[in-house]
């Protein structure tokens, strides 16, 4: 079962975060058919956009979305209030090979930007875009939030490709201090940060998100949630013959010239759509 659990260290004025997701993203490896590169990023993205979630409240809704020069070119994370998910990457059969002993994404994204659009229930999003410092995803959102939020964070994702193409690990947490959090935990959390051991051992070794917190703060975490995840696209044909009639009379009018059927596929869930001539034409008489 994939999860998210959120806390607070006991005692402290800092919060923790901490996500397996596994079954998540090797499920989103198989909609997009994705090359262990692409994996890897659309991984570490949907992690990112889970634990960014974890701040939202009802019906709000989160989109992280990193574009850069390099071969993968785009790639997309949306995650609710409730922990549905859902994910696409432009190019998916991208394999870059290794940078040591991982999967070289910062190649793979390289210049560009990381835009966070958050869906607060009001009349407008809420958008704010930082430059990538690596591409590598959890230093980027790292300083997202350091620089657009001024939340001061420590953010660790990982996915781990098996040689066949499966994901066997994929998760990540966060750690935010808070204005008056003491400086002597500061420090303390700075020092074990700089040790702690890739959260996708955690998850192989059999750690659970309350487990991987403990390890990586070193402190007892007291719980306040603890949630699953799933991978939801929530796209219908009414959705896309919403989208049709915003385009205009003319545009439908061009598209019934044609004489052939309009076909549209998800980019999130690859559900494709149909919308007849007849159907069409109808939407023609009623707007």
């Amino acid at each position: 079962m994939d999860e998210i659990v959120k806390g607070i260290i006991k005692d402290e004025n800092v919060l923790v975060a901490a996500t397996v997701c596994t079954e998540t993203v090797s499920h989103a490896q198989k909609i997009h058919d994705t090359w262990p590169t692409a994996t890897a990023a659309m991984g570490r993205l949907i992690a990112g956009a889970v634990l960014l979630a974890s701040t939202l409240k009802d019906r709000q809704k989160v989109m992280i979305q990193v574009r850069g020069d390099g071969p993968l070119e785009e790639v997309v994370a949306e995650s609710d209030w409730l922990y549905r998910i859902r994910a696409y990457v432009r190019r998916p059969h991208i394999y870059m090979g290794l940078k040591g002993e991982k999967i070289d994404v910062g190649r793979a994204v390289g210049k560009g930007f990381l835009n966070v659009i958050r869906d607060l229930g009001l009349r407008e999003y809420y958008q704010s875009s930082v430059e990538l410092q690596t591409g590598e995803i959890a230093t980027d959102l790292a300083y997202y939030l350091n620089i657009s939020e001024q939340i001061p964070s420590a953010v660790s994702l990982g996915v781990f490709v098996s040689p066949d193409n499966s994901v066997r690990a994929a998760g990540g947490f966060m750690i935010q201090t808070m204005p008056d959090t003491r400086r002597e935990i500061i420090d303390f959390l700075e020092r074990k940060l700089i040790d702690v051991r890739p959260v996708t051992s955690m998850i192989m070794d059999g750690l659970n998100a309350f487990d991987i917190l403990e390890e990586a703060v070193g402190l007892p975490v007291e719980m306040i949630n603890h949630s699953e995840i799933s991978y939801s696209c929530p796209c219908t044909k009414d959705r896309v013959i919403n989208a049709i009639v915003t385009l205009g009379k003319e545009e439908i009018g061009k598209m019934i010239d044609e004489g052939e059927t309009v076909k549209v596929e998800c980019f999130f869930c690859k559900t494709k759509y149909e919308v007849t001539l007849e159907e069409l034409r109808e939407l023609l008489r009623i707007i």
